[in-house]
């Protein structure tokens, strides 16, 4: 092979790879996007992987060439969802935040993500029904959820602490009860709004509870 025609062989294969790997990607993508309507409406039992695969324009077995099992495409829809909120509403990277910008970026990233869940009910359902399912030990999304509060308490009681100590937020209530109360919060209002969209306002209740804290004005204000 001369020269030529091995640089154009070499430049030329990872362009195709490229492409394949896109589309598989897509795929992929498309299959994720509808696996959160089903599980969204149906709940994880309720939901057929036949009905997945029509909606994402892919055959049942083309589906399970990417996602062995209906668990595993489960667990790919709760970690990309979770990726999401993180790229969309953690700090930019680079960012070395104090502890006082620590607790700011909590607050005002917890409401933010408050603000667009009202705009993605669809997620908020499949959020919802995945809890409530997943409490059964046996169900495959159980130890995702409890890992993920689990996360969550131990992420966050440090920033609350450190806050409180500085005068920030009360410190009549335990850190390791702000945290759990605050994501509760969350949750809890997620139900009530599904229920009654017109009426419960999920941004401006967060808001107000935000003021329950005590919060200094400067933390949770955009």
């Amino acid at each position: 092979m001369s020269e030529k025609s091995a640089s154009l062989h070499q430049s030329g294969a990872p362009d195709h790879r490229r492409t394949q790997a896109e589309r598989t990607q897509q795929r992929k993508e498309q299959v994720i996007r509808a696996a959160i309507r089903f599980f969204g409406q149906d709940g994880y039992h309720g939901a057929k992987l036949a009905d997945i695969a029509k909606a994402a324009g892919v055959t049942e077995p083309g589906l399970l060439h990417h996602f062995p099992s209906k668990a595993h495409l489960l667990m790919e829809v709760l970690a990309e969802r979770d990726r999401l909120d993180q790229v969309r509403f953690t700090s930019p990277p680079g960012f070395d935040p104090s502890l006082q910008d620590a607790t700011k970026t909590l607050l005002v990233s917890l409401q933010k993500l408050v603000e667009y869940n009202e705009s993605v009910p669809g997620l908020v359902q499949l959020f919802t029904v995945l809890v409530a399912e997943s409490i059964d030990e046996k169900h495959p999304g159980h130890e995702f959820f409890q890992r993920r509060y689990q996360n969550i308490r131990q992420q966050n009681i440090a920033v609350l602490r450190e806050a409180q100590g500085r005068g920030e937020i009360r410190s009549d209530i335990p850190a390791e009860d702000l945290v759990i109360m605050l994501f509760a919060m969350m949750d809890g209002l997620q139900v009530q709004w599904l229920y009654d969209p017109e009426k419960i306002n999920m941004a401006h209740l967060f808001e107000q509870f935000l003021r329950l804290l005590n919060a200094k004005e400067t933390l949770w204000t955009r």
